[in-house]
Formats: structure tokens, sequence, C-alpha cells
């Protein structure tokens, strides 16, 4: 076990290893030396609970003291407390002294801290679009607000500042629909330069509005501007110092070594054009993407921005490069603010820590509190209210509504069918073989009461060990065209099954198809009608794996080299229904008992990936969660994972039989079930937030074709539950699991296995 360090890290030293010598991101070696530490620190916490204190221990040793601080809520004396704004999961708090704007969703609404009152200014029905961005111009008179649809409004706030009051009407100043292109979202508005004021689009746009002798020489929509252009669709960016510090997401695909990477931008729009100060890349599973950045004005050399997996990193102020990182917590940051000397810290427990940066050698927590009982989206701070209000007043924005969303929103229960089966290529019309897997579909269909949704998912349609029908499938098939006619002779016969056991009164809502992987989808035609946002994608890996156990893997490469592109991977479905969002997926992870790193790079690959779906329209905004605008699939209110995720049991195959043969069977090797363990013992593993009902049936693989006995091959696989159905969503109560069974469709080497659920579909109030 590591030694405890003699002496604490300076407060703005990097990441420490467990031989407390540091290191710096800048000189770190290739991703791939994360990548192999990382696996050695999976096996040490999978074989040691004890080792998994240690680190825990010597990890928190490297956090900021807070041993010595208050957990009272910092608020004024005699003062309102907060409002809340339903509508949406997502929330901007920008403030002006007294004044605090608040953006959620469709509304802005503006809130006198003093009176406690509010007044909204804009609802989506009234504004004609979403609002996204906000901010106070220099005078904190007018209140600028940029939209989904690319337009910027400015509005004139001082009635209400002068007599606040709920029915105060706040005049339109300007409105400019042409400055940024049509239907590109503003991601931010910020003062900049003392004078001038910048908006940004998510196409990369830059408008830096000059000042307006008219305005009192503060610039405003109605004066001249200057253009400039930066890489599109960044992640965050913030204004700090009068430089624009901006993150971005480069895919797998795009980055060295094939890992996912973060890169900050940092440029300087003072002349003519954006000048590129900095830019500086890094592992996302070594360091995650950014939530914000700030400053602090008791450290003007330093630029602070927080990080998903609870480091801040600390840069230069002019933008010239990264220092070092510091880690605070386990928790995502989500929210910083520098009002003083203090940082504070705003986390996805929607608790938020007021951290003393001084001098000395490690940072110092003063106090600490649960704001919100949601993450924290936003901290607001405005010097101004030193001689306006007395006070430095920082104000806080958090998803509380999901904690209230039972006041604000009508639900309604959907009822929901989910079957996954792998079929090893067997040819459809072998389920009339024998009785079992003639039945199949009858058993599964005539179970379900009236479903509003049915999905099947398949794996492994096409014969993979058949490498000329493989490879016609990978080079020559389509969204639309089915080369070998397997697809086709699978739809019908889901669409025959449907109408012969639940009527009529269903209809095909979405197919999709991937080598080997078909997604269909039947919804009540009732149901169908309401869908939007439907859109689908695939993720292709593993071919290597697949083939490895079927054919030369030297032979395919040489023969056909696109077929390394796909064979395993999975087939993403959005869709929203009402005011909630919803994502299937059907997976197939790699194979093999020996390859966990490789599933775990797989579940990467789909739930982090980077802007799988197209953007959806703003009328469906508040269906998605997080902050996200639905292009991610955790920014699905609801995610159904399904497939062949082929986790083992982690035992001898004569030990899996023995146990079998007794009597609860299940309880006793669930505990060694691969997918149990990870979700038990690894706080990183990618499916440890979802959710499975118990299982109560023998493992789905591997049979022998047409029997009921486990593999007899020369191999003699292990049985295990490789066929698995989960679930993530905002609300625990929001999905129930009826019934999770498999069924015994013997055609193939792995079992059927179905889902049925009760979920509750939310509508908003208006």
């Amino acid at each position: 076990p590591p030694q405890s360090p003699t002496a604490p890290p300076s407060p703005f030293s990097p990441i420490a290893r467990t031989d407390n010598r540091p290191f710096h991101l800048s000189a770190a070696p290739h991703p791939r030396w994360f990548t192999s530490h990382l696996h050695q620190l999976e096996r040490d916490i999978s074989h040691s609970r004890s080792r998994l204190a240690e680190v825990e221990a010597e990890e928190t040793y490297h956090f900021p003291d807070a041993s010595e601080a208050t957990h009272s809520k910092p608020l004024i004396p005699n003062q309102i407390k907060g409002f809340v704004m339903p509508g949406a999961d997502t929330a901007e708090v920008k403030v002006c002294g007294d004044l605090a704007a608040l953006g959620a969703g469709a509304g802005v609404a503006v809130w006198s801290a003093s009176c406690d009152l509010a007044s909204s200014i804009v609802r989506g029905t009234i504004l004609g679009d979403m609002a996204n961005t906000m901010c106070w111009s220099q005078s904190g008179r007018y209140l600028w607000v940029g939209t989904w649809s690319g337009h910027l409004r400015e509005f004139d706030t001082a009635a209400f500042a002068a007599h606040p009051t709920v029915l105060t009407t706040f005049p339109l100043e300007a409105h400019r629909a042409d400055a940024h292109p049509s239907g590109q979202p503003i991601v931010l508005i910020s003062r900049i330069f003392g004078d001038q004021m910048l908006t940004l689009d998510s196409t990369g746009r830059i408008v830096v509005w000059l000042p307006d002798e008219k305005h009192g020489k503060l610039a405003s929509l109605h004066s001249h501007s200057k253009v400039f252009q930066i890489p599109p669709d960044p992640m965050r960016v913030n204004v700090v110092g009068d430089l624009v510090w901006a993150d971005w997401k480069v895919s797998a695909s795009e980055a060295p070594g094939g890992l996912e990477r973060r890169v900050v931008r940092v440029y300087d729009v003072s002349g003519t054009r954006a000048v590129l100060r900095c830019e500086k890349g890094w592992d996302v599973q070594a360091l995650g993407g950014i939530f914000t950045f700030c400053s602090v004005p008791s450290h003007p050399q330093f630029v602070f921005a927080g990080h998903a997996t609870g480091h801040i990193s600390i840069w230069k102020s002019d933008g010239t490069g990264m220092l070092g990182v510091k880690r605070v917590s386990k928790e995502a940051i989500t929210a910083l603010c520098g009002p003083s000397r203090f940082l504070w810290v705003g986390y996805a427990s929607g608790v938020i820590d007021v951290i003393d940066l001084g001098s000395s050698d490690r940072w110092k927590v003063v106090k600490r509190w649960r704001a919100h009982r949601g993450p924290v989206l936003s901290l607001g701070v405005d010097a101004s209210s030193l001689w306006t209000a007395s006070s430095l007043r920082v104000y806080s924005g958090g998803a509380d509504f999901k904690d209230t969303v039972e006041t604000y929103c009508d639900f309604s229960p959907l009822r929901m069918a989910v079957f996954t089966w792998n079929c090893d290529g067997q040819d459809p019309a072998l389920l009339q073989r024998t009785e079992a897997s003639r039945s199949l579909f009858a058993s599964f269909l005539q179970r379900l009461d009236r479903p509003d949704l049915v999905v099947f998912n398949f794996q492994e349609l096409v014969d993979l060990s058949d490498l000329t029908l493989a490879a016609r499938t990978v080079l020559f098939a389509t969204a639309t065209h089915d080369v070998t006619g397997r697809y086709r002779h699978w739809r019908t016969l889901l669409a025959d099954a449907v109408e012969r056991f639940l009527g009529p009164d269903y209809t095909l809502v979405h197919e999709d198809k991937l080598v080997g992987l078909f997604t269909v989808v039947f919804a009540r035609r009732a149901v169908a009608s309401q869908m939007k946002d439907l859109a689908s994608c695939h993720i292709k890996s593993g071919f290597d794996e697949t083939y490895g156990n079927k054919v030369r893997v030297t032979e395919a490469r040489q023969i056909f080299h696109r077929l390394h592109l796909a064979s395993q991977g999975s087939i993403l479905l959005r869709f929203v229904l009402q005011d909630s969002s919803f994502c299937l997926i059907n997976a197939h992870l790699a194979a093999g008992k020996t390859h966990p790193a490789e599933r775990q790079r797989d579940l990467i690959q789909i739930l982090d990936a980077a802007s799988r779906f197209p953007r959806p329209g703003q009328a469906t905004h508040n269906a998605y969660i997080g902050g996200g605008d639905g292009t991610e699939v955790l920014d699905c209110e609801t995610v159904f994972f399904a497939g062949d995720l082929n986790f083992r049991i982690q035992l001898p195959r004569e030990e899996v039989l023995r146990i079998l043969a007794k009597s609860d069977p299940y309880s006793r090797l669930l505990p060694h079930d691969e997918l149990t363990a990870l979700k038990h013992d690894d706080p990183a593993f990618r499916l440890r937030a979802f959710v499975e009902a118990p299982i109560d049936f023998p493992p789905t693989y591997k049979y022998d074709h047409f029997s009921s006995q486990y593999d007899t091959s020369a191999k003699q696989r292990t049985p295990s539950w490789c066929d698995r159905i989960l679930w993530r969503t905002q609300r625990k109560e929001s999905v129930k699991c009826l019934r999770y069974e498999r069924f015994e469709a013997d055609m193939s080497d792995h079992r059927p296995v179905a889902a049925t659920f009760q979920v509750m579909v939310r509508t908003i109030d208006p």
C-alpha cells in the first residue's frame, strides 16, 4: 500500500501519483499510460476492499482541508432565500446588484432580492422562442437574452428596479435576428472590455458590440459591431479577463490513440481577428470535461476551470498555458464563482463549498452546505452589490425542479415491453424446428397487457462465421438496402406476430440495422402520433473480437479491410413523448471472458459519445435533462440499455454447473456476475447508475443449438447472464419493472430475455 505523504502538495500542484511524485499533464506520457494504470487500479479494487480504502484515504488527503468548515447557509439576515421557476432542468443566474435574472427553459424572470418579488420578462409563448442565455449590460439597466433560434433581444428593467411588482412589464429595447445565423442557438452573452458586449452562437461566430454614444458609451444592439470566428460547437464558453475561454470535445476517431479527448482554446478578440493564445488537450478519462471557468480577484494571475471529475485546473490568466490541477472532490464540479478571495464551488450533488485559496500549502474549505436538491447549475456574483445592496451577494441556481416536479407536472403511465435476443446468425425459418422456438413470440406478446410500445433488439442476425455473407453486409448494406434479405424476413415475421397477438392497432414506428444488430419498434397508433424528435445513430466496434472466435482474422483483414469497421456495436434511438425524453440502446459489447477492458471501452464509446443525435427542435427542449440539448445519450430523461452485454460469471464452469443444480442458485451466482460486481465495486463503471430488476432465471448463455444443454463444445464456455436489460431514469419512481424473464426458444446459443415496464411520462403544466 502507498505510504502517506510527508507533506501536503502546494495549492497549485498537479495530480499526485501513489508515489507522491507530482506530474503535470503537459508532461504526461501517451494516453495508454493512463489506461494501463487505470486497468491496474480496477484489478486492485476488485480483489481488495482494503486496498480501495487505502486509495480513497490517500486521495482524500489531497483534497482541501474541510476539518474546520461550517455548515450553515450564508444567508443575509432578514432577507428572502430564493424563488422557484418551474419548467426546465436548466438554469442560468445573472446578477446585477439587488436583481437576479433567472433563465429556465422557455422563460426568463427577474427577481428582487430585497422585495422578494419576481416578474417574468418572457415566456416561450410570448417570446415565440426558447431563451438559452442572457447577460446584464454594463449599466445594469438592460438585460440581453439570446435564444435557440439565434435571435437577440434587449429588455429594459428600469421600471422593475424602481418599483418591483409581479405585473411589471419589461419594454423591448432592441431585437436583432440578423446578427447570427438563423436557427443557430446563442450560447453565450457576456460583458467584455468594460464597455462592450460579446455574443456567440453554436457555429463559432462571435459578435462584439461596440460602445454607442447614444447610450452612454455602452454597447447596445443598436450599435456597430465586429465579427470573429472560432471553431464551432464548443461545450463550455466563458469570458474571463477579457479573453474567450472555451472547451471542445474531440471524438475518439479524431484523437491520437483512439481515446476521447478535450481541448481548451483561449482567444483574444481585442483586434480585428480572433488570436489563439493557448491550445491545451488531455485524455478525458484522466481529466474530465470542463463545466465552467472563473477568476478570483485575490488571485488575478490565475483562471480556474471546474471539471466533471472533481478537479480544478489552474491556468495563466493571460491564456498562455495550464499551470496545474487540483482535486477538490469526487463529485462533478458544475459551477464556479470568485466573489473575493474565496472560490465558490458548486457540485452535481447540490452542495456548495467556499474554498479559501489563501497562501497556505493547502486550500481550505471554510463553509460547506447543501444549497439545492439537484445539481448546482449556476453561480452568479456582481461587485456592484457592494454599493447598491451594501453586501457582496452570490446567487446560485440549481435543479430543484425535479424534487418539486409533482407540483408542476401531470403524469400518465406508459406501458412498455423490451425484448432482446442474440440469434447467433440463425435463419428465422429455423424457428419452426422446435415447439419452444415456434411459440416464442406468442409467449412473449400474449403476456403483455395492451402495451403502448414494444421494442425488439436483436444481435448477430447475420451469420458472422460466414465471411462472404458478413462481408456483403458490411460493404454493401445501407440504411435502406438489405443485401441478405435477413432483416426483411425478421421484420415481416415480427409485424405478423404483433398484428396476430396484439391486434391491428399497432404500427411500425422505427427500424434500424447495423451488421447483425437490428432494432424494431412498434407502438399503438395513438402513441405513435405523439412521438417527436425521433432519431437514431450507430456506434461501431469490436470486429476483431467476434471474428477471432469464428474465422482467421488475418485472412479477413487481407481480403476485406473495411470489415474491421463493424460487427459489434450499438444502435441508439431517441424520441420524446409529451415532456419526457427516451433513449433506447441495443448493444453488443465485446465478447470473451478475458476482454473486460474492451467491454468498458465499448460502454464509454456509447454513453460518453459527443453529439450522437441531431439537435432537436426547440419545442421539446424541456424534455431533456441536466442542461443537455438532446444530442447525447444521457441528455434523455430515461435510457433503456439492452442487448448481449457479454458480462460473464467469474467462476469455473464446473462450479457454476454445481451451483445451478442446488437450491437458490441465482443468489449464489450473482455476486460473481461481472456486471453485478462492477456496479458494486467500480465507481467509474459507466453502467453504475443503471438499474436492473432482480434476476430470477438461469444464465442465458451458452447453449448447444436446439438443446437445453449448456455448451458441450471443445471450448466448454462457462454459463453466464450475457443478455440483460437495464434502465436509468432521472426520477427513481418514474420506471417500474413489472416482469423480467427469459424465454426458452432454443434456436440460438443464447436464450431470449424480455422485460415489461410502466413508465410515468410527464407533461409540464403551462
